[in-house]
């Protein structure tokens, strides 16, 4: 890449000045006016005894002339829009003009040194240490005009003290380049104070206009973003529902084996009694009595699964106590061939209005949970547990109903624990988890039921606690 010249560079700086800090140097620049022909007058009070008057004249008149064109330039800039070009001009400017002033009183501490006895050297030393600090407030809002005053000004004053000659001069000579030092320090600071107050002004006015912008058009994105945000929860929703229609017919095989076999031996020892011409029709109305039973707890199962699967379009009345034995008559078959023994305490009778079936598919989703950390640990038999268990309970508080389900399968570890209710966070190993099973729970219990859903450790395992407000 090229670099650009200098002194494009340069000009490039001086057009970065901010509108705000040329707008306030224009604004004290009348205010300063007044000490510096103050100052002016005092000079000339004192010294046109000693400096000759072809000399100090001229040297005022140009003093005057410098204020005058620096009203003029303040006028002319004054509430005016400046562009970059207009920028550059204006520092370019008072530069030069600055650069006049500073000059001509840098001469005069000279003059004054030449001219005047001693020690009238020291009111010049006065008025122009008094100049430098006050040009702070004045000049720092463009710091090159400040260095453009200040400098010149208080060089050739050092030369002028130099000049004397003597130890105190010398002296006064060491103080004044601390003091240099520590204007021009301090100058820089408060022009840095200003440009950060003139950038976060402009920040806010940016951000304001950003604000009123948002707030016009606020109420249209809401109403998408809800709509956006009911649209993935249903299609989370089924997502999870989807996931749990595999896990539900891996269920309902399991609870139709055994029916299926026994109708099958049945049927088979009938079949052997009719080729043996042994028919007894005790025996065989007693198995055809059985193979009603079978079919029986097939229809039965069929439409436990089926009920569970209807959309709740609507609340209807239910207990809690209901909902754990409709998902318990879906599980519970799949638990207990697997050794995980279930305890129930179902205290809580009252009436609830809400959604059965979701609620069903809660509980399924935290049981299905601790069925797989069991399986996973039977894997290693040092981490099997040996009795596993879960325990379901549920209890009528004064303003609540709560659904407690513990199991003793070890717990949810402390890195995980913040992560539970998260989509799409899963530990199962097999990496056959969704994510989405208690995520969805709680958005159910939360959103759809306006209860609240937990979970804690307790010594031995995960303790979710579902809670629900009574009619």
């Amino acid at each position: 890449m090229l670099k650009q010249p200098k002194e494009l560079d340069t000009k490039s700086n001086m057009a970065e000045c901010y509108n705000d800090l040329i707008s306030l140097f224009i604004s004290v620049s009348y205010k300063s006016s007044v000490a510096y022909l103050s100052c002016l007058l005092i000079y000339v009070w004192f010294l046109y005894p000693f400096i000759p008057t072809l000399i100090l004249v001229p040297w005022a008149l140009i003093h005057i002339i410098y204020q005058i064109l620096r009203f003029y330039l303040a006028a002319k800039y004054k509430d005016k829009k400046l562009s970059k070009a207009h920028k550059i001009k204006f520092q370019v400017d008072h530069i030069l003009l600055a650069f006049v002033g500073g000059s001509m009183w840098g001469i005069g501490s000279i003059l004054c040194v030449i001219y005047a006895p001693s020690p009238y050297e020291y009111i010049v030393l006065t008025l122009l240490v008094g100049m430098a600090a006050g040009a702070i407030s004045t000049l720092s809002p463009i710091y090159r005009v400040y260095l453009a005053y200040n400098l010149p000004m208080l060089l050739l004053l050092l030369l002028a003290f130099v000049y004397k000659g003597d130890s105190l001069h010398f002296a006064i000579v060491f103080i004044l380049v601390v003091f240099i030092i520590v204007v021009m320090s301090a100058s820089w600071d408060a022009h840095k104070n200003l440009r950060r107050f003139v950038e976060l002004k402009e920040l806010y006015s940016q951000a304001q206009a950003e604000l009123t912008r948002i707030n016009a058009s606020l109420e249209e994105r809401v109403e998408k973003e809800v709509a956006y945000n009911r649209q993935k929860d249903k299609q989370m929703l089924e997502q999870s529902r989807l996931a749990q229609m595999g896990e539900m017919l891996s269920m309902i095989a399991h609870q139709w084996r055994q029916p299926l076999s026994a109708i099958s031996a049945t049927t088979g020892s009938m079949n052997l009694h009719m080729q043996l011409e042994k028919y007894d029709e005790i025996y065989f109305m007693e198995s055809i009595d059985k193979i009603n039973t079978y079919t029986q707890h097939l229809s039965t199962t069929i439409t436990d699964f089926r009920n569970f699967f209807k959309p709740d379009k609507k609340k209807s009345l239910s207990n809690l106590n209901n909902v754990v034995m409709g998902s318990l008559n879906i599980i519970g078959s799949s638990l207990q061939s697997q050794g995980i023994k279930i305890e129930t305490r179902l205290e809580s009778t009252e009436e609830i209005y809400t959604y059965p079936n979701e609620l069903m598919q809660v509980l399924l989703n935290i049981i299905k949970n601790a069925q797989d950390v069991f399986m996973e640990k039977a894997m290693y038999p040092s981490a099997k547990i040996k009795e596993p268990r879960i325990v379901i309970e549920t209890q009528t508080l004064e303003d609540e109903i709560q659904l407690i389900i513990k199991d003793n399968a070890g717990g949810i570890s402390q890195e995980n624990f913040a992560y539970v209710f998260d989509p799409y966070f899963t530990t199962k190993e097999k990496c056959d988890g969704t994510g989405l099973g208690l995520y969805m729970s709680k958005m159910i219990v939360e959103d759809h039921c306006n209860g609240k859903l937990q979970v804690e450790n307790e010594d031995d395992g995960a303790c979710f606690i579902l809670t629900l407000p009574r009619i």
